[in-house]
């Protein structure tokens, strides 16, 4: 997972911490909103292992006791497995699979230079595994969170208004919240990120929502950002053009202080 990923999911989380008041918003120590969306993040990984170990355990006393009952000795030994039953414990271990992986993706994991080695060992069988795990430098990813959100605050009534006038049946206070705040970070990287294309912006918003809702907000923040995508272009131009302005206009006082 690249660091600008981690960050922009760290960014979600830190979101609904923001203060509404806008006074309160101008004091918000960013740091520390995202330290807490870390520690929670950690935690929920935690639970993700454990919820893991109870889940292989589970399978490995199912099979076990598929055995005992179907042993015709005091020695158990391997039995015929109907396809469902195969395919439920395969199913499982699916499941097992990306719990895992999602654990081994959350931010603090990431946050540390360079690559981890893992190694397993499995109890049964004496097999061992290794699993490199790359992970993007710590400052790239609370570099890009910190620029993210406060583009966002420091935006935040203008962004809100671009949304309103998307070609949308939902009013702001009707969306979910989840579904605000990824739209809301997607125009700000949009209207004012530039060294962000457009269509990554849109695209990293679908992948978050299919992360953090469902297929059908996918395709209603898919829909939004669409109809913003012609505007953020426009007003990129446009900051474009006034900066290409100041810069023409300090480099003619300088010449005429010479």
């Amino acid at each position: 997972m690249s660091a600008r990923r981690i960050a922009r999911e760290l960014a979600i989380i830190v979101m609904p911490q923001l203060p509404k008041n806008m006074e309160k918003l101008a004091k918000v120590e960013i740091t520390e909103l995202v330290d807490r969306a870390i520690h929670m993040l950690v935690d929920y990984a935690k639970q993700n292992l454990q919820d893991v170990n109870a889940m292989v355990l589970r399978a490995s006393n199912q099979l076990d006791s598929l055995e005992i009952d179907n042993a015709k000795t005091t020695e158990l030994s391997s039995v015929p497995m109907t396809t469902g039953q195969i395919r439920e414990q395969l199913s499982t271990l699916e499941t097992s699979i990306n719990m895992i992986s999602e654990a081994l993706d959350i931010p603090e994991m990431a946050l540390s230079a360079s690559s981890t080695l893992f190694k397993t060992n499995c109890k049964k069988c004496g097999h061992a595994g290794e699993l490199l795990v790359e992970r993007p430098y710590k400052d790239d990813v609370r570099e890009f969170v910190f620029r993210l959100v406060e583009t966002y605050i420091e935006n935040r009534e203008i962004i809100d208004e671009y949304i309103k006038r998307a070609r949308t049946q939902w009013r702001m206070e009707r969306m979910v919240s989840i579904d605000r705040d990824i739209l809301r970070l997607a125009c700000a990287e949009a209207f004012y990120m530039a060294d962000i294309p457009v269509n990554v912006a849109i695209s990293e918003a679908v992948e978050l929502s299919h992360r953090f809702a469902d297929e059908k907000a996918a395709k209603f923040i898919n829909g939004v950002l669409a109809d913003l995508a012609e505007e953020a272009e426009a007003v990129r131009r446009s900051a474009r053009r006034r900066a290409y302005a100041e810069k023409s206009t300090g480099s003619d006082d300088a010449g005429q202080e010479q």
